[in-house]
């Protein structure tokens, strides 16, 4: 699991493409909100297969299918309290004929 509350950290997130994005994300995220800081508004969360068992769908805000140049991730939002979430990516394996 990779957990990433500001810009610096994303450095940690393979592949580049969802580094890219979320480094996109977390700046729109910072300007919108006003913050000099993701910390103060939520943090990221990138999980192996395998981890995924440890956050129950059901605890997630919502759920979609993203996909970012040939790779594929459901990404869910689970909120932590008013002025707080998580934004949760898995990586997913599509069968692509």
């Amino acid at each position: 699991m990779i957990k990433t509350t500001n810009l610096k950290e994303t450095d940690q997130i393979q592949p580049l493409i969802l580094r890219a994005y979320i480094a996109k994300k977390i700046t729109a995220m910072m300007q919108e909100y006003q913050v000099d800081n993701l910390d103060d508004i939520g943090c990221f969360v990138i999980l192996e297969k395998e981890e995924f068992a440890c956050v129950p769908i059901n605890e997630l805000e919502f759920v979609e299918m993203l996909e970012i140049g040939v790779e594929s991730y459901l990404h869910g939002v689970r909120i932590i309290d008013e002025s707080y979430g998580e934004d949760i990516y898995l990586p997913v394996e599509v069968v692509r004929c």
